[in-house]
């Protein structure tokens, strides 16, 4: 069977596997940050935060070399993306220094813990580790960018406020005012913890460590029941562990928190479509392509529930849409391949499935389908091609690959091959 690809929103900070280091080139970026303790507060909290902040500075600053090099510059990658592209570049972040620096007068009682870190990344990487970041779906990396940027944004805005608390606590001249940032310290202190509880979401959530993320988001949801991306994390997370309504659920309350937030809008969608229910998911779709036309995600999820309601040329409508805004992602021809499969447009559907390898040569769900072309077309020795190479690429592949390169083996007569692979799809729980 033939399956669509249909795509959340993810927003999560992105890892890169490590590379040879042999004779790797090692930049060394500084970065600062500085948090506010409280009486209350223990050192080791205090010091996570500051750490936090330290990092993103780091990586600002390895950004904005990034974007020097040439390599990168000749892939023409925008600036939000190269910064985003810089956090899978860092291999090694170590502290190099933790003051812990007491106020005094009015603000006596107060520390501020000031933490410095060194990022190393080792730029001869630069070219492969590139070269993985442009396979990724384009759309996966729109979705990074931007939570990249929230994440930024929000330590920014933190480190801000502790630079004006930190004034305010210089210049206390009644009871009045020392309440007024004791309050305040213990908004900062809170939204500080909410931050870290969002970060570990997304960590978890990348590792596919689902439950975990789920304790994080909900814990942020807790510290901070009116913003609406601890509710997106959630959704995601309970999406990913395929319980769609508790998703739907989470979504709703991003919704109504924000009413523009597109993402939403289309991760609810595709919650809607795990339960086929394709009016919920295409009126989602729709809403999503309302509040943001250059959002290409939701035009190929859309395009996916209208080939599923038998309304093919507008799926390839919208699946062309998509590509108007990145020619260059894999995940669109794949599914335009699938739509030219089902009008029966073969040739069509194989030159979808090219492409997709093309960008992507380890896309083992388009050798798969491409294999499936060959095979109605009767070009047996290229569908036996294409079977071999999903399962080099993951020998443990559901059954499919190995039950129809049996059926190619068998149509040519080679019935000892046909039979091995009959039995490796049956291991795999495939029977046709």
């Amino acid at each position: 069977m033939l399956s669509k690809k249909i795509f959340v929103t993810i927003f999560a900070l992105i890892f890169f596997a490590n590379f040879s280091t042999a004779h790797a080139e090692i930049k060394i970026f500084e970065g600062t940050g500085e948090y506010i303790m409280s009486k209350k507060e223990t050192p080791e909290f205090a010091q996570r935060n500051a750490k936090l902040y330290a990092e993103r500075d780091a990586l600002e600053q390895a950004g904005i070399f990034i974007i020097s090099s040439s390599v990168v510059e000749n892939s023409k990658l925008k600036k939000d993306e190269i910064k985003t592209f810089a956090v899978g570049l860092i291999k090694n972040v170590k502290v190099v220094k933790n003051e812990m620096i007491p106020l005094t007068g009015d603000a006596e009682g107060y520390i501020k813990v000031r933490v410095i870190v060194e990022a190393q990344i080792e730029s001869d990487d630069f070219e492969i580790a590139l070269q993985k970041w442009l396979e990724r779906d384009s759309n996966e990396r729109a979705n990074l960018i931007e939570q990249n940027n929230s994440q930024q944004k929000l330590i920014e805005e933190q480190n801000q406020r502790i630079k004006n608390l930190e004034q305010k606590l210089s210049n206390i001249e009644s009871e009045f005012d020392l309440q007024t940032v004791q309050a305040e310290l213990q908004t900062i202190d809170k939204d500080a913890l909410y931050i870290q509880k969002i970060d570990e979401g997304w960590n978890f959530l990348n590792s596919k460590d689902f439950l975990n993320a789920l304790k994080n988001f909900s814990q942020a949801v807790t510290l901070n029941p009116n913003d609406y991306e601890g509710y997106l994390g959630r959704g995601n997370a309970y999406n990913d562990m395929r319980n769609y309504e508790l998703a739907i659920k989470s979504f709703d309350k991003a919704i109504e928190l924000n009413p523009n937030f597109s993402q939403a809008y289309n991760n609810r969608g595709t919650a809607y479509y795990s339960l086929k229910n394709l009016e919920k998911a295409l009126e989602d779709f729709n809403k999503a392509i309302e509040l943001n036309p250059n959002y290409a995600l939701p035009y190929v999820n859309r395009g996916n529930v209208y080939d599923d309601l038998g309304n093919r040329q507008a799926a390839l409508k919208d699946f062309n849409q998509a590509l108007q805004f990145d020619k260059n992602d894999a995940l669109t021809y794949y599914n335009r391949g699938l739509a030219h499969y089902n009008l029966g447009n073969y040739s069509q559907a194989i030159l979808d499935y090219d492409k997709a390898i093309l960008l992507n040569p380890n896309y083992v769900e388009a050798y798969i389908c491409r294999g499936a072309v060959y095979r109605v077309l009767r070009y047996y020795e290229q569908a036996i091609s294409d079977f071999s190479k999903a399962i080099q690429i993951d020998p443990h592949y559901y059954g499919y690959a190995y039950y129809n390169r049996g059926i190619c083996y068998q149509e040519l007569g080679e019935m000892e091959k046909a039979q091995s692979d009959f039995d490796k799809a049956e291991q795999l729980g495939y029977n046709g």
